[in-house]
């Protein structure tokens, strides 16, 4: 069984051998998966961290033209409904899925963001989220909703049996990450039909680093639960997050 320690100790051995950057690297949780059908049972969840990131979580507000004023003293960024219409461009779209982590909408707009937004942040899960208290009502204060977002991240999985999330920086304690990090995996396991059994192999890295193994692993297993993009490319970065 994986314990907290065990997450204390790879973070200790990444930073050990990991090149020193000229930026605070972000650093990453990688679950694998086996013998569960992540299709039929997806892993899709929001977690409020014990620990926030160093590094802010940007918030996008799509809002009425008459709520702008209220909205953007809260938000990184704040589209108008008028400014909705001008979003024809899909790269542009996708540039902005990237640079934000989360997505605030008005309940009243929810139609014309899927319209012209949906095919895009969709697939990326930047769809303003009403589960998670992302889609309010005219005129409802976004501003408890933007707090609870900075200390948040969404946990799922893209069409494979895998789960890759961010868990902090680098240039925080080694204990914030380690709580981050094992409440992020003990979220996980209640999500799954056996717990532990369906884990694989769980690792952790940094932007620029190769992936360090969490607890111990029977011989003959490692290399084979590290899949190859991983092992040479790392996680794909996401700047909202």
């Amino acid at each position: 069984m994986v314990k907290k320690e065990d997450f204390s100790k790879a973070i200790e051995q990444l930073r050990k051998d990991s090149k020193k950057r000229k930026f605070s690297q972000a650093m990453d949780l990688i679950v694998n998966f086996r013998h569960v059908d992540l299709k039929k049972n997806p892993i899709d969840s929001f977690v409020i961290l014990p620990h926030t990131f160093t590094k802010q979580t940007k918030v996008c507000a799509i809002v009425d033209d008459d709520y702008i004023n209220r909205t953007k003293g809260s938000c990184d960024r704040v589209i108008s409904k008028t400014e909705i219409d001008k979003w024809n461009n899909a790269k542009d779209t996708k540039k902005l899925g990237k640079e934000f982590g989360f997505f605030i909408s008005q309940a009243n707009l929810m139609g014309l963001i899927a319209t012209k937004f949906g095919r895009i942040l969709g697939p990326m899960g930047k769809m303003p989220n009403p589960k998670f208290g992302g889609v309010v009502p005219p005129g409802g204060d976004i501003k408890p909703v933007v707090a609870k977002f900075r200390k948040s991240i969404r946990v799922m999985n893209r069409n494979e049996p895998i789960v890759k999330t961010r868990i902090g920086y680098e240039d925080m304690k080694d204990e914030d990450l380690t709580a981050n990090a094992f409440y992020i995996y003990d979220n996980l396991l209640h999500s799954l039909p056996h717990g532990e059994v369906n884990v694989s192999s769980i690792l952790i890295k940094f932007t620029m680093s190769k992936p360090v193994l969490v607890g111990e692993k029977k011989k003959g297993e490692i290399t084979e639960d590290i899949p190859k993009k991983i092992k040479k490319k790392g996680v794909k970065k996401d700047e909202g997050n």
